[in-house]
């Protein structure tokens, strides 16, 4: 029986990956890397750390010094933060079904705590009963350690809980911790998402199945 659902935050919680995506290729370019919002998509979950050195390493570039790195990446936080990130139509909708039925709720991000204050509301944050950022972990997506410690947090073995994901890293990361893992297609087609258990089109069609299947009790197979 599931007693909690992990939700990744960035294009799952929040409709911010377009921001993301924005945000990396206005501080890249002014490297001279050139970006598509693809770039940005197979990455999410990554810490900036480490996507910032994948994307220079794949676009044949030298990776900069850390000092550097970690320039781009406060450079990038600043442009990310001039957004108006807004929470996806049925989110908080569906993290109130949850409480309702007595269903514990994490947040599982590859961003960190200054990302995830910006973009969700506090009196939305207080909703979730963990919360697991990159600042929290030393391995982020694909390695299984976010989930694997939400799942700590909150005292639960690994079939106690299932994943809701949206990105083939997160999803990579939940299976890897031995949890079942759902994927909404919000950024990426379904075929991009085939690690996930099972694949909905849009938060409503996700919405529409707990809500028959949670009263219940929530099993997956």
């Amino acid at each position: 029986m599931i007693r909690a659902i992990l939700f990744d935050m960035d294009g799952v919680i929040v409709d911010s990956m377009k921001f993301h995506a924005l945000s990396w290729k206005k501080v890249f370019a002014e490297k001279g890397v050139f970006l598509e919002d693809s770039d940005i998509f197979r990455r999410e979950g990554m810490s900036g750390m480490a996507s910032v050195e994948d994307i220079f390493r794949e676009k044949g570039f030298t990776v900069p010094e850390k000092e550097t790195v970690v320039e781009l990446i406060a450079r990038k936080h600043s442009c990310f933060e001039e957004y108006n990130i807004k929470l996806y139509p049925l989110a908080v909708e569906i993290l109130k079904f949850l409480k309702k039925h007595e269903m514990l709720i994490g947040l599982v991000t590859g961003s960190g705590r200054r990302a995830v204050t910006h973009s969700i509301p506090q009196d939305v944050l207080s909703l979730f009963d963990t919360i697991i950022s990159s600042d929290d972990v030393k391995c982020g997506k694909p390695d299984p350690e976010p989930y694997a410690c939400a799942l700590g947090s909150l005292s639960l073995k690994a079939e106690e809980a299932l994943v809701v994901e949206n990105a083939p890293l997160g999803i990579t990361s939940a299976v890897s911790a031995g949890i079942c893992c759902y994927a909404i297609e919000t950024t990426l087609p379904a075929e991009s998402l085939k690690g996930a258990c099972r694949v909905f089109g849009s938060h409503k069609a996700f919405f529409d199945y707990i809500q028959e299947q949670v009263p219940a009790g929530l099993k997956v197979f």
